[in-house]
């Protein structure tokens, strides 16, 4: 080999090496969702409204902003490239607050006692299978300074529908979004339903 071709080899060994060195590998591109729960717009109830004060809202420790799936019961991982804009507790607040007083029409106490909800969220994954469904758990307790009147638990869950074309993501994230709504409005009816029960024993006669 002449000098020249020896120089030309050299050459492109060190700018191929170069090239490699510097490249950086590709960052994967984070996608954000929010979900939203249109609203019924339901007419309010009309007379003289239960009161209710909303109490403490949570979520279990490990949801957080990562969008998370369910491999088995138990089994959960997360999605590298997609995160909720914000904790699913706050979506959770926003959505009591909107269904229990804009719809179901009960007045908000905001100091002193009275009967208080307090919600935790224990699921917001998608269920991975044939097909997918995302599903959502609630556990409520509804109680006064000295009992509790209703503690129950609700589960959701709503097919992800495949549609051709469609975004799978955008896809999973509006179905978690309805099925948190549904879950919330079950919620509300509930409890409206035993703070209208006790008022209605509040004001029947005393039994002679």
């Amino acid at each position: 080999m002449n000098k020249r071709a020896l120089l030309a080899a050299t050459l492109a060994v060190l700018v191929g090496g170069g090239c490699a060195l510097t490249s950086k590998g590709e960052v994967a591109s984070i996608r954000y969702f929010s979900p939203s729960h249109p609203s019924a717009n339901r007419a309010p109830r009309q007379g003289a409204r239960a009161e209710l004060q909303l109490g403490q809202v949570s979520s279990a420790s490990y949801l957080d902003e990562r969008i998370a799936y369910r491999l088995s019961s138990a089994e959960v991982g997360f999605y590298d490239d997609r995160r909720w804009t914000e904790l699913p507790e706050a979506y959770l607040r926003r959505a009591l607050e909107r269904e229990l007083f804009e719809e179901q029409g009960l007045q908000r106490i905001v100091t002193g006692g009275g009967p208080t909800l307090d919600v935790e969220l224990t699921a917001f994954e998608e269920l991975r299978g044939k097909p997918s469904k995302a599903r959502v758990t609630l556990r409520f307790s509804l109680h006064d300074e000295r009992r509790s009147l209703l503690e129950r638990s609700i589960d959701v869950e709503r097919e992800v529908t495949a549609k051709i074309g469609a975004d799978e993501a955008a896809q999973l994230a509006d179905t978690l979004s309805t099925t948190l709504g549904d879950a919330v409005v079950s919620v509300a009816r509930q409890v409206s339903a035993e703070l209208e029960a006790a008022k209605l024993a509040e004001r029947a006669p005393a039994a002679p």
